[in-house]
């Protein structure tokens, strides 16, 4: 069990996929998602749970510390507690996102977002966002930008409309 996993350059894992990764059964992770905050799997549109890389590092955590360092459950959330803090998250709850006061003040720039362009998924899900995810958006929003910038220089140079 002290063997390094390497997780693989996804974005986000179906339950199956990391059952498989971690070794744990689904049911075990069930009940895990339920005892311990620091597993928060998004929900799709389709209904599916999709885990992220923080989630797996949790769970990883999880199981070593339940079944390698053999502490209860009420000592492995404190353990928890220690190891993956969460004072450092911040928390956004998308339920305040409404149609009617839903604006691009949300975004410093962009295409236009509607609600109804995300499947109103705004308002289904809760999000736990650290440090590491806003570095990642930043990357993104600077990745997008770049292609925008080369999209409008390609229109411009062929004519297209």
């Amino acid at each position: 069990m002290n063997e390094p996993i390497e997780i693989p350059n996804k974005s986000s894992f179906k339950i199956n996929e990391v059952c498989a990764l971690t070794g744990v059964k689904s049911y075990v992770l069930r009940f895990w998602e339920s005892e311990f905050t620091e597993i928060a799997p998004l929900m799709s549109s389709a209904g599916l749970k999709l885990y992220e890389h923080r989630d797996i590092e949790a769970i990883l955590l999880i199981k070593k510390l339940l079944f390698d360092d053999k502490l209860s459950i009420e000592r492995t959330k404190g353990e928890m507690k220690i190891l993956m803090p969460r004072e450092h998250l911040v928390e956004a709850n998308f339920q305040d996102f409404e149609e009617d006061n839903f604006s691009m003040d949300y975004f410093d720039e962009g295409l236009p977002v509607t609600p109804s362009s995300v499947g109103h998924t705004f308002s289904q899900t809760k999000r736990v966002l650290i440090e590491s995810d806003f570095q990642k958006l930043m990357m993104a929003k600077s990745k997008l930008t770049e292609i925008l910038v080369l999209t409008e220089f390609l229109h411009k140079k062929n004519n297209w409309k």
